[in-house]
Order: structure tokens, then sequence, then C-alpha cells
């Protein structure tokens, strides 16, 4: 096998340092050949090392030998520099040669949510969500231009198509996070929650009859669960436990995870404020015995 199909297998298995001394040895060799090269330019971006990968890749334009793909490449090493105004003029220049490229989209959309340009990032995304469906980090670039836009739903629908596509990834992290930031936005939009407040009571009274062992299971659990992202706002969606028995909402699930912590680890921020609700819920419950009904 040749050193150019040896390093492709190497980037196939993300050994990019393998890779590295293939096509460096390669291109000593045969200083023309333009796919080692651009393979290689590639490499050094990702193993940060933006200069050497302008270096390596301005070649190919110098030799005329290049497609959209290079003046991407080029354009993304530019961005690793912060040169995002030379960046953005080979992401166009790409998108001149090749009008649906979508990585240039997706990079050019990047650099305008970076400006504040959260509608012209939104505009390239979505073109690059056409050739590219199932892009994360598409997906994810729009949920964060409607976050900080301020559309909600719209982010909320695609930082969820993020989560679906690569569960295990660092993005997915970022998608669950920003998805916390709009379960509590929300939150706050709807001011005080009578029905969080009886889940709260709900949830006191479940707590004195279980302990602490199994309050500590049951609020794991569902801090668990929603790291993947719990739907306060839909009534209708449901969720179970395996501490629990039955089906649970959202909101549901959450007050009871908040008032798990407060019994078990009060200082602990669990991203969402339910504070006067359980104010509310606690007071409620000292003229209240277990089984809701008043004392007298």
């Amino acid at each position: 096998m040749d050193k150019f199909k040896k390093a492709l297998d190497h980037l196939k298995k993300n050994e990019l340092a393998q890779a590295k001394v293939l096509l460096e040895k390669l291109l000593k060799e045969e200083p023309d050949h333009a796919e080692a090269r651009y393979n290689l330019g590639m490499i050094y971006t990702e193993l940060d090392d933006p200069q050497r990968a302008i270096n390596t890749l301005s070649k190919l334009l110098e030799l005329r030998n290049c497609g959209s793909n290079v003046y991407v490449a080029l354009g993304f090493a530019y961005s690793r520099m912060e040169d995002y105004n030379k960046a953005k003029e080979l992401f166009l220049d790409a998108l001149k040669m090749e009008p649906d490229n979508p990585y240039a989209h997706r990079n050019i959309g990047g650099l305008y949510g970076k400006e504040n340009d959260h509608e012209n990032a939104i505009l390239h995304f979505k073109e690059a969500l056409k050739v590219n469906p199932r892009d994360p980090n598409i997906t994810y670039g729009l949920g964060l231009s409607y976050f900080n836009m301020g559309e909600l739903s719209k982010a909320d629908r695609y930082l969820r198509e993020t989560i679906e596509m690569e569960p295990a990834s660092s993005l997915a992290e970022l998608a669950k996070d920003l998805l916390r930031e709009i379960a509590e936005l929300n939150l706050k939009e709807k001011g005080f929650r009578p029905d969080a407040m009886f889940y709260c009571i709900h949830a006191m009274n479940l707590f004195d009859k279980v302990g602490p062992a199994e309050t500590q299971r049951i609020s794991f659990e569902i801090a668990l669960k929603g790291r993947e992202g719990l739907d306060i706002n839909n009534p209708e969606k449901k969720y179970t436990l395996d501490s629990l028995e039955g089906t649970f909402t959202g909101l549901q699930l959450v007050s009871y995870m908040y008032v798990g912590f407060k019994m078990i680890a009060p200082e602990r921020d669990i991203g969402i404020d339910l504070s006067e609700e359980y104010k509310t819920a606690l007071k409620l419950k000292k003229t209240k015995g277990t089984n809701g009904h008043t004392i007298h």
C-alpha cells in the first residue's frame, strides 16, 4: 500500500499524527501531490498549527490545482488564527466556485454568529443543512443562532436534533447546557407556576416517606435524565423513571429534582429556579398533613 493510502487509513481512524508523518514524507518526494497537500494542511489545523496549514494549503492556490474545499480549508485555518476577515473572504471565494458548498456555508455561518449577525448566520446554516441534513455542527449553529435571537422554540428544536445525532459528543453537552437555559427562561417568562408548587408539595411528601437514601437515588436519576433535556412546557409529553412507578411530565420531574436537592444538597445549583414555588410549598405543607388535608 502506498504512503497516501496508508495516510488515508490513519485519517479514517482519526490517527492524525501517523497520517501527518506519512504525508510529510510523501510531499518531500512529490511536492505537487495535491491531495496529500490538502489533507496535510487540514491535519495541521486540527493539530493546532494553523500557520503551517496556511503555508501548506496556499501552495495549492499557487499551483492553481484546487477546488472550493481548499478555500474552505484555508479559511478555517485563518479563523483559527482569529483573522476572521481573511477567513470570510476565502469562504466567499469557495461559494463563488461552488454555491452549494455546505462547509463554506457552515463556516461562514459561524463567523456571522461571532459578529452577532444571527440572521445571516441562519441563512447560511440553512443552506448548509439542505446539503448535509445530518451534520450536528450545523444544527447546533442554528440552535445557538435562534437562541441568541430569542426564538427559543426553534432553538429548542435544533438543539434536540444535535443531541439525537451525537448524544455522547462535546457538542451535545453544549446543546444540553443551552436547553437548560431555555427551560429556565421559559419558567421565568411564565412567572409563578402553581402547578410546580403543587409538584413540590407532592415531592416533599414523597421524600419524607422514602427517606434520604431513596431521595438521593430519585433526584440523581432525574438529574441524569435532565441532561438529555426535559420538556417542561409540554404536559402531554411523559417520562418514566426506574426509581418511581408511573409517568411524569417534565415540569413534575424538575420540581421533584429541585425539592430533592434542597433536601440532600441545598448548596447545589441545578440550573432551574423554583425558589418561589418551593417557599410557597413549604408554607402550605406546614398547615397540611402528609395526606394533603388541612390540620385543625
